[in-house]
């Protein structure tokens, strides 16, 4: 079997690429930093079984410099993967967002999507996504749309803007723990390697709209950062501070965040790692690179 999955060199992209190979597919990777973008691949491989889009611009400091550039970069990126997947008569799994939840919550895949009238980067990557799974599910696709919540884990990088390894290099360095106002958000952290079980798991289900989150790991982004130094062994100081200070207007921190992943749990799908161990494992792989 045969899989393409664009995005193979970022974070859950990477982790995906290894369970898949460990299973037995050939991986085709697709990503603009090892080598040619969607948008420049020109011959593609035959006998493709599944394509697993990942690609897209990420984090809530990510994409930032793309404002103003997201909605077309995720439309044609989907455009694109959905004409692959019309021409090998195969599945096509898009790795959407929990943000196009909005600001109106997410306690079900049906929940209806608001956005508060303002502008920012994050507004502009939560529509593009939302307009790119209209789109896929108005043409005739095997699709699963796939919305994750929180993902963290080795070898997610803090220069996106995610929060739990941003907070494990402040701790490691001495430095103050920056919590964005007001601190208590809520989110529900999920191990990369259950996203991943997911998206393998997917193949098997009904085309439809998925939720992945582990709600047992809900916490409050405060309680985040002292159960953060608590797991690391260290002790050091919380500071609560406005993110748009730090990044500038067009940042805007998400409210509470928290996932209803009942669809897929009816399936089978069951996430394992608790938040301790998704601190540990994030923290475990920044020391090896230390060292």
């Amino acid at each position: 079997m045969r899989a393409i999955v664009t995005g193979s060199a970022g974070f859950i992209g990477s982790h995906l690429v290894d369970r898949l190979s460990a299973d037995g597919w050939d991986v085709v990777g697709i990503d603009r930093k090892t080598g040619p973008s969607i948008q420049g691949i020109s011959d593609l491989p035959p006998d493709v079984s599944a394509i697993f889009h990942l690609a897209s611009p990420v984090g809530p400091v990510g994409v930032l410099h793309e404002a103003g550039y997201i909605v077309s970069e995720v439309i044609e990126c989907a455009d694109i993967v959905a004409r692959w997947a019309a021409s090998y008569g195969c599945p096509l799994i898009d790795v959407s967002t929990s943000e196009v939840y909005g600001s109106g919550g997410s306690d079900s895949e049906d929940d209806v999507c608001t956005f508060r009238p303002e502008t920012s980067a994050r507004k502009e990557y939560a529509i593009a996504k939302l307009a790119a799974e209209t789109m896929l599910r108005n043409r005739p696709l095997d699709l699963r749309i796939i919305r994750p919540f929180n993902v963290s884990g080795p070898r997610q990088s803090s220069e996106g803007g995610f929060v739990i390894p941003r907070f494990i290099e402040q701790a490691r360095a001495g430095l103050p723990l920056t919590v964005y106002q007001p601190g208590s958000q809520r989110r529900a952290f999920t191990h990369v390697t259950d996203i991943v079980d997911g998206l393998v798991r997917s193949l098997d289900w009904p085309p439809d709209v998925y939720n992945l989150g582990n709600p047992a790991n809900s916490t409050s982004i405060s309680a985040l950062a002292r159960l953060v130094f608590s797991v690391l062994g260290l002790a050091g100081t919380i500071v609560t501070v406005n993110p748009q200070a730090l990044h500038g207007p067009h940042f805007r921190e998400a409210p509470d965040k928290l996932p209803n992943p009942g669809r897929a749990m009816n399936l089978g799908w069951i996430p394992m790692v608790d938040l301790a161990t998704i601190i540990r494992d994030a923290g475990a792989e920044r020391l090896e690179v230390a060292a």
